[in-house]
């Protein structure tokens, strides 16, 4: 069985189909653990003796948290939003949305299986992808700190004028200015 599973920021929509790609069932859920639990019901339901292998157009980004939950209990593969894209431009009706492009994962996967990279979470990723977000959110304190900085002058460019500044410079007293 393979289900295709198009994620957004708040809901991810799920279509599975059999390895004949007839439809077996199709859920909206949130963007949390009972949500991802309700899912793992209706996958272990309907995959009977089948083999589910589960598809994310998204791992990494808002599907990073639902690819987590799945990893334990099936192979959860990334399939490039490029070739769902493809594959929706080949239908008959090219149409977009939530439903059809969890279905157009799940037939992207049952076609090219054997060459999509499987979602793995090791312990040097998750190192990795913790350090990335320090490394952010420091850039992001910098550039903070410069625009405060930046802001204080102007204010105090404002309040003070350059003639007030001037009179109470040391090197500018010197010089008689």
């Amino acid at each position: 069985m393979f289900v295709g599973i198009d994620v957004h920021k708040d809901t991810h929509t799920a279509v599975g189909i059999s390895p004949y790609g007839e439809k077996l069932f199709e859920i909206t859920v949130g963007n949390y653990k009972e949500d991802f639990e309700t899912l793992d019901l209706l996958v272990k339901e309907h995959s009977g003796v089948l083999s589910p292998y589960i598809g994310l157009e998204d791992c990494h980004g808002y599907g990073e948290r639902l690819a987590q939950y799945l990893v334990a209990g099936y192979p959860v593969i990334h399939v490039p939003s490029i070739m769902v894209d493809r594959q929706r431009q080949n239908a008959t009706h090219p149409e977009k949305s939530d439903s059809l492009d969890a279905l157009g994962v799940a037939k992207v996967m049952m076609q090219s299986i054997d060459t999509l990279p499987v979602y793995t979470l090791t312990e040097e990723s998750q190192r990795a992808k913790q350090l990335k977000e320090i490394s952010m959110d420091r850039e992001y304190l910098v550039e903070e700190r410069t625009r405060l900085k930046n802001h204080l002058h102007s204010i105090l460019h404002r309040i003070w004028n350059t003639q007030f500044l001037h009179s109470h410079c040391v090197g500018c007293a010197k010089k008689g200015k």
